[in-house]
């Protein structure tokens, strides 16, 4: 009797399989120097020291609402296509493609590029059309294959995403970290084979204390995916007048505690065939010794003023938005989703002299807010003299 087990290995299955381990001694990998999009490297110091927004990659610009991350978006374009840019582009200008889904073109986008400097036959508005689809929108990772192809064809070097989030396909739930990382990871990787970094714009929540990265809306999902966080703050100095500044948060991929920077959002005239309009843009400041982690950090520690200003600021900016008014339950909902607690919410109504109004019966029953001036012209009216 034989005694080998009687158990063997099925060698033909073991071959017929198309799952296997490819051992890579590191011997033979190429090592790369990192390249940078932005390289701040001051004369005299180690070359690429100072490197903020790796080439091909993802980076996020995040901060609150009105702290200028679309103007520095806006600033950013336009150094790439002028090759004015301090970095692997320099003197080398290329495309852009400016995705935006809260801002307008008209209105807003192409005057803030006219204004910065832009080369404006460089820049291009993305647009998708689907037969099949009448408002078909730019949408990931449904479009990441066409995106690809697109900035091979124009010579793009970077795409802006304003915001970042809401080009995720809707049927994604952005709470959920692992199902936004699978919407982003495929562009990640489109942008290493086709040669253009990533702008992705983000807002800030209230809560998640004094780390700018947990600050981000759906920032589970971002941890391992971007390699530079630049954030954005504001704070009031000793004269009582406002200072923004903008600070290099996350960078995988080179130093870490870089000289944050000022910079001011100045206002601009630019000419049109209608006349003149309006815009600001984004003006690159010193070196400054305050980063946004500082400031985050005096709001935590008892800046409750201020934080009871950002509230009041991010109300009245809500319902002058809508018009002047809307649903007391939809406005808490966003409210929660920005971070600020519904007593902050409450405190504010007062402060702006909120009027609400009942209207429905039983389950069907809602509450609106009213600013005093959209009170007076949609309400008041109606109301008897002595009321």
């Amino acid at each position: 009797m034989s005694n080998e087990p009687n158990w063997r290995p099925n060698v033909d299955a073991e071959e017929d399989t198309a799952r296997r381990l490819v051992l890579t001694p590191a011997s033979t990998i190429r090592l790369r120097r990192v390249r940078w999009l932005w390289d701040t490297t001051p004369e005299g110091a180690p070359p690429t020291s100072h490197g903020r927004i790796p080439l091909n990659s993802l980076a996020i610009a995040a901060g609150g609402p009105g702290l200028g991350k679309s103007q520095f978006a806006v600033w950013l374009t336009a150094r790439i296509t002028t090759g004015t840019l301090p970095g692997e582009l320099w003197g080398k200008p290329r495309g852009v493609i400016y995705a935006a889904t809260e801002d307008s073109w008209s209105y807003t986008i192409a005057p803030r590029l006219v204004a910065a400097g832009a080369d404006m036959d460089l820049v291009f508005r993305v647009d998708v059309r689907d037969d099949e689809e009448l408002h078909a929108r730019l949408t990931l990772p449904k479009d990441i294959s066409l995106m690809g192809k697109a900035a091979e064809e124009y010579s793009v070097g970077l795409l802006v995403a304003d915001p970042l989030l809401s080009m995720i396909d809707s049927s994604i739930n952005d709470y959920r970290a692992a199902e936004v990382r699978s919407a982003l990871e495929p562009l990640v990787a489109a942008a290493d084979q086709h040669d253009f970094t990533i702008l992705g714009l983000a807002h800030f929540t209230k809560a998640g204390g004094t780390d700018p990265l947990s600050r981000i809306a759906g920032s589970g999902a971002f941890g391992q995916l971007i390699r530079s966080l630049i954030a954005f703050a504001k704070q009031e100095n000793e004269e009582g007048e406002e200072e923004f500044v903008m600070s290099l948060e996350k960078n995988n991929l080179g130093r870490v505690g870089l000289p944050s920077h000022s910079y001011e959002i100045q206002p601009v005239t630019v000419d049109t065939a209608e006349g003149p309009t309006y815009v600001s843009r984004f003006v690159l400041g010193p070196e400054s010794t305050t980063s946004v982690r500082d400031v985050m950090r005096a709001e935590t520690n008892g800046d409750s003023a201020g934080s009871s200003s950002e509230v009041v600021e991010w109300l009245q900016g809500w319902l002058t938005d809508l018009g002047g008014s809307d649903e007391a339950r939809e406005l808490k909902k966003a409210a929660k989703k920005e971070g600020f607690s519904e007593s902050a919410i409450d405190r504010a109504k007062k402060k702006l002299g909120i009027r609400s109004k009942q209207q429905g019966f039983g389950r069907d029953r809602t509450s609106h807010w009213y600013l005093p001036e959209a009170w007076e012209r949609e309400v008041q009216p109606d109301l008897p003299r002595t009321a």
